[in-house]
């Protein structure tokens, strides 16, 4: 019966964003995408999403009260420019508990088309904050304050511009590594990497690259959206756009999508440091498709729930009764090694 429920919920929420909430159509360059052919940039991670060692010229635009602690915003701009201004301004929001004004920093990467910042507010920082760590909370590229002039939180995310979606995942992966840059520069350099849905992957990228991470936690990810994209109803309104360009293929979404794929590369983190945690219900991030990632980054520690992916994330209790433990475990183990001990 539970399962039942949880494919349902899943299987009601797509119906509801691929038929209400249908974006613009898009097709790709013919021209622009052959760029990708090549093997530069995507020689390695670090050429591609070339964001280690910059720290970026952050302004404090806002500061207030939050769950009482307090809740920064910062802006800055971007480092991977793209062809829209409003998302070309980097934005983020630093969350600390009045107790604690260096706690150790988690920093959150969040879903795909979420509306507003208050449900990520109030499902994930809340918790962690309660628990004694801050929170850095980066707008993704065309989400919230940086949604283009017409179009919704998230729409041009992933869409049937196909080099669209990659330049918009280097943009999410370098913006989040130069705050990271930031935060150690100001002496907040016990931090780690939690991300979930599409967040997990810009996480898992980021992890890629970085081996300073106490640890990583991604929630509902797997090898690669093209998983999603090109096996679930949630990928139709995607896949028949990237179908007029003649791209609904795997091979030749692999082709440049590869790059922006955690399974294409290494995490620089030990496997120690990672806990991926999946849904075995969930219809929108494949078993198949966890198993995929987790086979590639050498097997690290997996937590399998009885959920779907929204009865995962939407409701994220207990997700949270396994993240938080491996959290202040991994954060204890970073703090003991600095000592020396």
């Amino acid at each position: 019966m539970w399962k039942k429920i949880c494919t349902q919920i899943d299987d009601c929420r797509v119906w509801y964003k691929i038929t209400c909430q249908r974006g613009r159509i898009l097709a790709t360059d013919p021209e622009a995408w052959r760029r990708y052919a090549g093997p530069p940039p995507f020689a390695s991670p670090e050429t591609f999403f070339p964001c280690n060692g910059a720290v970026p010229p952050v302004r404090i635009t806002g500061e207030t009260g939050f769950a009482g602690g307090r809740v920064r915003r910062l802006e800055f701009p971007t480092l991977h420019p793209l062809p829209f201004p409003e998302t070309n301004r980097a934005v983020g929001h630093l969350y600390t508990p009045a107790s604690r004004p260096d706690a150790p920093v988690v920093v959150l990467s969040h879903g795909w088309a979420h509306r507003g910042r208050g449900g990520v507010e109030r499902l994930y920082v809340r918790p962690f904050l309660r628990r004694g760590l801050a929170v850095l909370l980066m707008e993704h590229p065309l989400h919230f304050e940086r949604t283009p002039a017409g179009a919704t939180s998230g729409e041009l995310m992933v869409s049937g511009d196909a080099v669209l979606t990659v330049e918009a995942f280097r943009q999410a992966v370098t913006d989040t590594g130069a705050a990271v840059n930031y935060l150690v520069s100001r002496g907040l350099g016990r931090w780690g990497l939690f991300g979930y849905s599409l967040g997990g992957y810009i996480a898992a990228l980021l992890a890629c690259i970085r081996d300073d991470a106490a640890f990583l936690v991604v929630a509902g990810c797997g090898d690669s959206i093209i998983s999603p994209i090109l096996e679930t109803d949630l990928g139709r309104n995607v896949r028949e756009d990237l179908s007029l360009s003649g791209l609904a293929d795997r091979e030749k979404l692999e082709t440049f999508w590869g790059a922006i794929s955690p399974s294409r590369w290494a995490p620089a983190l030990p496997r120690d440091r990672v806990l991926m945690v999946a849904g075995r219900y969930d219809r929108i991030m494949l078993p198949g498709s966890v198993e995929r990632l987790w086979r590639a980054w050498g097997r690290p520690e997996i937590r399998w729930l009885p959920r779907g992916h929204y009865t995962l994330l939407a409701s994220p209790s207990a997700l949270m009764r396994h993240a938080l433990p491996f959290i202040r475990q991994r954060v204890s183990s970073q703090e003991s090694a600095r000592r020396g001990c």
